[in-house]
């Protein structure tokens, strides 16, 4: 079971992602979600059509990936500040997003870069 817990750990366990994509498991995607979450990888991009094309999260580019977890019943996708969680036996997806990330979101960069200039 994926507990508030087990998703700090994830967050700190892989604060930072591999030196190159080729070190990420890959192959739990393929093992467990293609089917249900319509999977699509190229050289720089994860695709997960499961999710609304729209959101950011339909298109995550394989650099920023920290790592995949498998768990019971879904596959975790460790992002910067963010995990998504495909589900194995269906359709689902779920994201949690870090709101307690210290480092600056992108619009408080942009307010500060427009006071900056002010």
């Amino acid at each position: 079971m994926v507990t508030k817990q087990v998703i700090n750990t994830l967050y700190k366990q892989f604060n930072r992602p591999p030196k190159s994509p080729d070190e990420l498991n890959l192959g739990l995607i393929f093992d467990y979600t293609m089917d249900n979450h319509g999977i699509f990888i190229d050289e720089d991009n994860l695709y997960i059509g499961s999710i609304e094309p729209s959101s950011p999260f339909s298109t995550i580019e394989l650099k920023r990936i920290h790592e995949i977890v498998d768990f019971e019943m879904v596959i975790a996708i460790v992002l910067p500040a963010s995990i998504i969680f495909l589900n194995k036996e269906n359709s689902d997806v779920n994201i949690h997003l870090r709101l307690d990330d210290e480092r600056p979101t992108v619009w408080q960069r942009i307010k500060t870069a427009v006071v900056r200039g002010s």
